[in-house]
């Protein structure tokens, strides 16, 4: 998977890609390809996952929350 931050926002919220899929508006099998880099995200795709995650990361970027590096602290 290349969406690390991505992946820690879905577990703190309980969410499944599945689950994802459906905010986004596509297939499993679509974002699937988005999470393993095999396709893009679009950037209204970003955006939308942005927002949605507003409520628990108010100052989040789209930058962090694709970011495809894993930092260790």
């Amino acid at each position: 998977m290349l969406y690390p931050e991505l992946l820690k926002l879905l577990a703190y919220k309980g969410m499944t890609k599945k689950d994802l899929a459906k905010v986004l508006g596509i297939t499993p099998q679509a974002l699937g390809k988005k999470m393993v880099g095999k396709t893009d995200f679009k950037r209204g795709e970003m955006q939308i996952v942005k927002e949605y995650f507003l409520d628990i990361c108010p100052d989040i970027t789209m930058d962090q929350i694709f970011e495809q590096n894993i930092f260790l602290s």
